[in-house]
């Protein structure tokens, strides 16, 4: 069960990463910085948010959904097999509701925070030109050195992020010796690389790590009501929590590990819902109750990066 329930994650990781990586938010953003904030942050700042909202829409957010469906494994293979699960078999009725109702409310929280950080940066850019003209530092110089900083920070939070990626299978990979030295060494290597990806220093790019997070956490949850969604369908109501990515999971995930109720009494704090340490962030699973029934490979929360998927107990 275990092994069906991380290549469900993986199938959604698959989608963030392609948030995370895809060019066309870094091109609207670099355009941005580019041709507008110095010159007309008013209507162009209102362009850039209906761009990055549309991108939402129109691409990723479809991309969740079909991810999201073919999450459903154990359904999947049983209502249809294999077949099932590449076409990611179609919602419909109040499962269709449900996912175009909350995907309307994510629109939303997509927009205002990307209206909140764009705001922000353009009033800390006007307040940078100002300082600039007082000093006597030429407008085209400003742009210029802003311009590159910007450049030079974003190749360093691809370099970071790329680290982190590796730190998460080296904790997996330690982990599966069952080696405490390298454990330790393993999450001590996690812990810098998770700093790393913080560092931001320039307004651009602080502005691009929460347009993307931002995105890649809007996805995520689209993702899991879509799997939901495809698990109600199929008449499941009682749901256990499994907590993903092992020893890291956070302190709150782990405590609610194998908890099993209703999906009335789940609502409201479902993965993803705010309310447990890693916030809108949580990539645990909500899993019917009779999959995990008497399933030892699920006895502690499931790491999907380890380098083999563990046997069907």
């Amino acid at each position: 069960m275990a092994d069906r329930i991380i290549a469900a994650v993986r199938l959604k990781r698959k989608v963030l990463e392609g948030v995370n990586q895809q060019s066309d938010i870094l091109d609207i953003l670099d355009a941005f910085t580019r041709k507008v904030l110095f010159a007309r942050p008013g209507p162009e700042t209102e362009r850039l948010k209906e761009e990055l909202v549309l991108l939402m829409r129109k691409k990723y957010f479809p991309l969740a959904d079909e991810s999201g469906r073919k999450s459903a494994i154990p359904i999947l293979d049983r209502i249809g097999g294999a077949e099932a699960v590449q076409s990611a078999s179609r919602l419909s009725g109040d499962s269709l509701r449900f996912l175009s109702g909350y995907r309307q409310k994510n629109i939303a929280w997509f927009t205002q925070e990307v209206n909140t950080g764009t705001t922000a940066l353009s009033s800390e850019l006007k307040a940078e030109i100002a300082r600039a003209s007082r000093d006597g530092v030429s407008r085209a110089r400003m742009v210029d050195d802003v311009i590159g900083s910007y450049k030079a920070e974003l190749k360093q939070i691809r370099k970071a992020r790329k680290r982190f990626a590796e730190a998460n299978k080296f904790v997996a990979n330690a982990e599966a010796t069952g080696d405490i030295k390298a454990i330790k060494l393993a999450h001590k290597e996690r812990t810098l690389a998770h700093a790393g990806t913080r560092r931001v220093t320039t307004a651009m790019g602080r502005l691009e790590n929460k347009v993307q997070g931002d995105a890649r956490d809007a996805v995520r949850r689209e993702a899991q009501r879509a799997q939901l969604a495809s698990y109600k369908q199929a008449g499941f109501r009682v749901y256990t929590w499994v907590a993903v990515n092992g020893s890291i999971a956070c302190p709150d995930c782990t405590s609610l590990h194998g908890e099993t109720r209703s999906i009335a009494l789940w609502h409201g704090n479902m993965p993803g819902d705010g309310h447990t340490v890693c916030l809108d962030s949580c990539v645990c699973e909500l899993v019917p109750n009779e999959f995990t029934v008497d399933n030892k490979s699920i006895a502690g929360p499931v790491n999907p990066f380890l380098p083999t998927l563990p046997a069907n107990e």
